[in-house]
């Protein structure tokens, strides 16, 4: 599990990897506190970037909801798979605006490990 703060522009990302489960939460809830004031400190819009995050548990969701309480403006972005579904189920993804990443904050491609085994594959052959 890990996460960190960039910023941009008019806004702040945070990159959350991994799973989010019980044991990490009381830390990533206070990093959130702690990026949420800053963004409204700045009047910055807070974007969480989820395409890492892997699994959420129920404390996870309760930390998201808490700094949405506390700063507003907050997007998530690229929640995929469990985690996409997660939100769907526990109705979160009708409280958070969920988009794309804004491109200003879009690194290098990172291949996904399918991808990489495939390459793998035509090398072997």
């Amino acid at each position: 599990m890990g996460w960190r703060k960039l910023s941009g522009a008019d806004h702040s990302v945070v990159e959350v990897e991994g799973c989010l489960e019980q044991a990490d939460c009381a830390a990533f809830s206070a990093f959130l506190a702690g990026a949420a004031a800053e963004a409204a400190a700045a009047g910055e819009e807070l974007e969480i970037d989820l395409s890492g995050l892997q699994e959420i548990s129920s404390h996870g969701l309760r930390a998201l909801a808490s700094a949405q309480r506390q700063w507003r403006r907050i997007v998530l972005t690229c929640p995929e798979g469990r985690v996409r579904e997660i939100l769907t189920i526990s109705r979160m993804d009708s409280v958070f605006r969920i988009q794309a990443p804004s491109i200003a904050f879009i690194g290098p491609a990172k291949p996904s490990p399918r991808a990489a085994d495939e390459a793998e594959g035509a090398r072997g052959s």
